[in-house]
């Protein structure tokens, strides 16, 4: 019996680690990333120490809470994601550029073509939190070029630069953000090297953005 004392105290710790890593507000890749070198480390010393049976043993209920922790992760994910209609798109992103205090506002075209809104840092809109404009009529790039002729204005070079990205297949996310209501918008272009440009499929005609995107 005390041969599985260690083994039973290591697949306790990786339990344990594994709902800390998920709870802790750590992304999905880094929590990945953790999770691995916690699983390696634990493997290691266990091969190091004891019977090969009591590895074996770990690794399949490490496997088991691995497997359940993201499942979790990617439920609460999608918890936090709420469909929107371009109306309710555009009414949102007014709040954003209404509200007091610091903001960031977030947007970028994803791979399936929805375009998502991570936007407010307040109480009623805590900061994360997702809207997602589904694929439809309205072109997902011209929103997010509005949003930088909006904030930053419609000669700002950024522009110019998300659309080099664009021609290249990434669509990058925009990011634009001001400490206070009394300070000017700037913003950036975020790799995501995830998010290539959508299918033809998954996007409506654009006569602004086809010729970009090699569609005639």
């Amino acid at each position: 019996m005390s041969d599985w004392i260690h083994p039973v105290l290591a697949g306790a710790f990786l339990i344990v680690s594994y709902r800390l890593v998920r709870t802790s507000g750590a992304g999905l890749r880094v929590a990945v990333l953790l999770m691995a070198l916690l699983n390696a480390g634990v493997l290691w010393l266990l091969a190091a120490t004891g019977p090969a049976r009591a590895v074996l043993a770990v690794a399949l209920v490490s496997l088991a809470a691995a497997v359940h922790s993201l499942l979790a992760a990617t439920r609460t994910l999608a918890a936090r994601i709420q469909r929107v209609d371009t109306e309710a798109f555009r009414g949102l992103v007014r709040q954003a550029a209404d509200a007091a205090g610091p903001q960031v506002v977030g947007v970028c075209v994803m791979f399936s073509g929805a375009l998502a809104l991570t936007a407010f840092t307040d109480d009623a809109h805590p900061e994360g939190r997702q809207f997602h404009l589904m694929p439809g009529v309205d072109c997902p790039f011209c929103l997010v070029e509005d949003q930088i002729r909006d904030f930053l204005g419609p000669a700002d070079p950024l522009l110019a630069a998300y659309r080099t990205h664009l021609e290249e297949g990434s669509s990058r996310h925009l990011l634009v953000k001001r400490r206070s209501e009394r300070e000017p918008w700037t913003g950036r272009l975020r790799d995501r090297i995830y998010y290539r440009v959508p299918a033809p499929a998954r996007r409506p005609p654009c006569a602004v953005h086809d010729p970009l995107l090699g569609r005639p």
